[in-house]
């Protein structure tokens, strides 16, 4: 239940209807005091008339976020609800413990609507490794992974395990925030040629997107918020 608590869906509900709502993405909470980190592109996307939620799975309740801190250089926004009552919530990891090459996870919620009685969302769970990082300047301070974002799960952390020094265990930390997906150049396998026609059998690989910590770190500037680092 502690991972439904703490990453959790991300709801549009209108004003006047209720019982209705619409599912954005995903957020997770950074503290027991109810702070939280989603991409900017959800938070943009609640329309006047509407209001955002979360919606914790293990303790079947919906919190009202309010915008506290909205980046203007990363697609990332900081919101605060009420106190999420998150125990012991999971530090944040930066260098030397991360780099290409490794192991991360990603638990989101995945957009799958199957009808009108039915969530338009389920968990969905992804593992690999950062790949590379990103040297485009349109996805700056980026970690590229070696699976795709997909629909619903923007917003989710990077979440990674590493051995702790002198004991049999390891630490669970959040070494970024992923928001979404870029394909990679076209990656030709074979030709098939002759004199009447010529074939090409070819991939488009798909890479995620991370923001590293230190773009994480940024959208706390100003706010007060004591976030836990792992050291």
């Amino acid at each position: 239940m502690y991972v439904e608590d703490v990453i959790v869906p991300l709801i549009a509900i209108p004003e006047n209807a209720a019982n209705k709502f619409r599912f954005l993405g995903t957020g997770f909470y950074i503290d027991e005091k109810g702070y939280l980190i989603t991409c900017r592109h959800i938070t943009d996307a609640v329309n006047e008339n509407e209001r955002l939620f979360t919606y914790q799975l293990g303790k079947r309740r919906e919190l009202e976020l309010k915008l506290i801190n909205r980046s203007t250089q990363y697609d990332i926004s900081l919101c605060k609800s009420d106190p999420s009552e998150v125990e012991n919530p999971w530090p944040f990891f930066d260098a030397p413990y991360i780099n290409i090459g490794s192991d991360v996870e990603v638990y989101g919620y995945f957009h799958e609507p199957l009808g009108p009685k039915e969530l338009p969302f389920r968990q969905r769970y992804m593992k690999g490794y950062i790949s590379g990082i990103s040297r485009e300047t349109s996805y700056p301070d980026s970690y590229e992974l070696n699976f795709p974002i997909l629909f619903g799960m923007s917003g989710s952390p990077l979440v990674c395990h590493i051995p702790i020094e002198g004991e049999n265990k390891r630490q669970t930390g959040i070494v970024g925030c992923v928001y979404g997906s870029r394909e990679s150049e076209v990656v030709h396998y074979t030709v098939i040629s002759s004199e009447n026609y010529e074939e090409r059998v070819s991939r488009i690989v798909e890479l995620g997107l991370s923001y590293m910590p230190k773009a994480l770190f940024s959208v706390f500037e100003g706010s007060g918020i004591n976030i836990r680092i792992f050291s």
